[in-house]
C-alpha cells in the first residue's frame, strides 16, 4: 500500500514537472509587450538609472533589430513541488533572419523524469509549431501546427527577436553598470513578464495567473554587440498549493 501511495506520488509530481518545465521551457522564448500608458506600483529613481547602462540596453536592441543572428540558451529550472526540490535543465537556440523577417526557436528539457520540447517557427507571414518527442535519444517534431500570424499572436505573443523578451517600456526599475562590458538590469516582475505569465498559465491549466516576485538580467557586450544574456526570475504557480520557481538561464549570441 505505501509503495502504491509512493507511486501515485511520483507520477502526480512527474506530471506535474513536465508542464511545468515545458511551459517554463516555452516561456524562455516568449517576448512581453505591454501598453505604454500602463502604470504601476514599482517605479524606479533616476539614481537607480545608469545612463551608460541604459545607452547600452538602447543600442545593443537597436543593432540586434539590423542585423541577423543565432543563440544558444543554456539554464536550469529550480521547483519545489509538494515538498520535494527539483532541478531540471533547460536548452534552446534562435535563428533570426532580418531581411526576410524569419525566426525559428527550439526549446528542450531533458532528465530521468522529465522530456519535453517545443519548436517554433515564422516565415513569410506564417507561423509553425510542434512539439516534440524523445526518441532514440532524441528529439523529434511533428504533428506541425500551422497559425495565422493574429492567432500565433494571441497564444505566443509577438516572436521573439530582439536581445531579451521582456517588455522594457518603462519596466526597468534599475539599471547598472558592473564592468566595463557588463550592466545589470532589474525590471518591473508585473509588467515585464505580461505575456510569458499567459503562457505558463495556459500551458499549465492553472486557474490563475503566476505570481513574478523577481525579473533581472546582466547583459554583456562587445561594443553595441550584445554576446550574452544572464536572466533570472522567481515566481510562484498555484499547483498543489503553491509551487515556488526559480529559472536561471544563460543565452549566447553569434550575428551572421
Amino acid at each position: 500500500m505505501n509503495n502504491a501511495k509512493k507511486n501515485n506520488k511520483s507520477f502526480i509530481i512527474t506530471l506535474l514537472l513536465s508542464l511545468l518545465i515545458l511551459a517554463l521551457a516555452v516561456a524562455a522564448f516568449i517576448p512581453t509587450i505591454v501598453s505604454r500608458n500602463a502604470r504601476t506600483e514599482a517605479t524606479s529613481s533616476m539614481s537607480d538609472m545608469d545612463a551608460e547602462a541604459m545607452r547600452v540596453l538602447g543600442c545593443c536592441n537597436a543593432y540586434a533589430a539590423a542585423n541577423d543572428f543565432s543563440t544558444t540558451m543554456n539554464g536550469s529550472v529550480k521547483a519545489n513541488v509538494i515538498g520535494v526540490k527539483y532541478t531540471q535543465k533547460i536548452h534552446g537556440s534562435r535563428t533570426v533572419d532580418v531581411k526576410y523577417q524569419a525566426f525559428a526557436e527550439v526549446a528542450e528539457s531533458k532528465s530521468a523524469l522529465v522530456k519535453a520540447a517545443l519548436k517554433r517557427e515564422g516565415r513569410d507571414g506564417v507561423f509553425y509549431v510542434s512539439r516534440g518527442s524523445y526518441k532514440r535519444k532524441s528529439f523529434t517534431y511533428d504533428n506541425e501546427q500551422k497559425l495565422t500570424k493574429s492567432n500565433y499572436i494571441a497564444q505566443y505573443g509577438q516572436p521573439f527577436t530582439g536581445v531579451v523578451k521582456y517588455n522594457l517600456d518603462g519596466t526597468v526599475i534599475t539599471a547598472e553598470q558592473l564592468s566595463d562590458n557588463t550592466f545589470r538590469y532589474v525590471l518591473d516582475p508585473a509588467r515585464s513578464t505580461l505575456y510569458s505569465r499567459n503562457e505558463v498559465k495556459t500551458t499549465l491549466g492553472g486557474k490563475s495567473y503566476p505570481e513574478y516576485s523577481h525579473v533581472e538580467f546582466t547583459l554583456t557586450v562587445d561594443g553595441d554587440r550584445p554576446i550574452k544574456v544572464t536572466t533570472v526570475e522567481k515566481f510562484k504557480i498555484d499547483k498543489f498549493g503553491g509551487t515556488s520557481c526559480t529559472a536561471e538561464y544563460n543565452e549566447i549570441f553569434k550575428f551572421n
